[in-house]
């Protein structure tokens, strides 16, 4: 009798060792899914760093009286996964005039010893650099003063158009400098102050509440882009 009723025995046990087994599978595939879920949504973006890249376009607008209309269009997109607040935004317009020399000039230099960046160009080498447009931004955050709000989702861009004049005879090429200052959303902001910096070039740096707060101003990233373009 006891032989009779054994294997009966040791199948009802592998039957709901199976059964647990795959229940216990099912749960783990759940149970990774929302971690998985819970990860991507809310843990990687956090831990991700801000990203934001910056595009220039310029064209001619128009003429007058020997000045060229130019208009300027800036555009700044969050490429990174993470949310990011833009704090501060500086515009520097530099004006190039060129000197030419004959076509047999040689393009130099002779030496290059102790020289670690060098342009030589046959037709043309700059005469004079003067600045034409200076702009700052600080936004809400940045400053205690009234300030308008500027924050990037993931993906999302925003473009900003701004005419400036110049003119025609004085000048051969424009650089346009453009730099943003920015944070994570999630992160307190970080006070800045508008400065001058080399060549009289308007900056956005950190204001004197960092040197209280040095680990709340390490949050700080700076993107720069420059972009030459001819009068011709």
């Amino acid at each position: 009798m006891n032989d009779a009723t054994t294997p009966e025995r040791s199948g009802f046990s592998l039957d709901r060792l199976s059964t647990l087994v795959q229940t216990l599978a099912i749960l783990g595939a759940g149970a990774w899914g929302v971690y998985t879920f819970i990860y991507e949504a809310r843990i990687k973006p956090g831990l991700a760093p801000p990203s934001v890249s910056v595009t220039t376009t310029l064209e001619k607008a128009g003429e007058r009286d020997g000045r060229l209309a130019i208009r300027s269009t800036v555009t700044r997109t969050n490429v990174g996964e993470t949310g990011v607040r833009i704090l501060g935004l500086t515009y520097n317009v530099i004006g190039t005039g060129m000197r030419f020399a004959g076509p047999d000039a040689e393009p130099g230099p002779e030496s290059l010893a102790g020289t670690s960046q060098v342009t030589a160009a046959r037709y043309g080498r700059p005469e004079r650099q003067e600045m034409v447009l200076r702009q700052g931004i600080l936004f809400e955050g940045a400053t205690a003063l009234p300030a308008e709000p500027s924050a990037l989702q993931p993906g999302e861009s925003v473009s900003r158009d701004l005419i400036f004049y110049v003119e025609r005879d004085r000048y051969d090429s424009l650089r346009f400098q453009v730099d943003l200052a920015y944070a994570k959303l999630s992160e307190p902001p970080v006070p800045l102050i508008l400065s001058l910096g080399p060549e009289g070039r308007i900056e956005a740096v950190p204001g004197p509440g960092c040197a209280e707060a040095a680990e709340r101003c390490k949050a700080l990233t700076t993107t720069d882009f420059g972009t030459e373009f001819s009068l011709w």
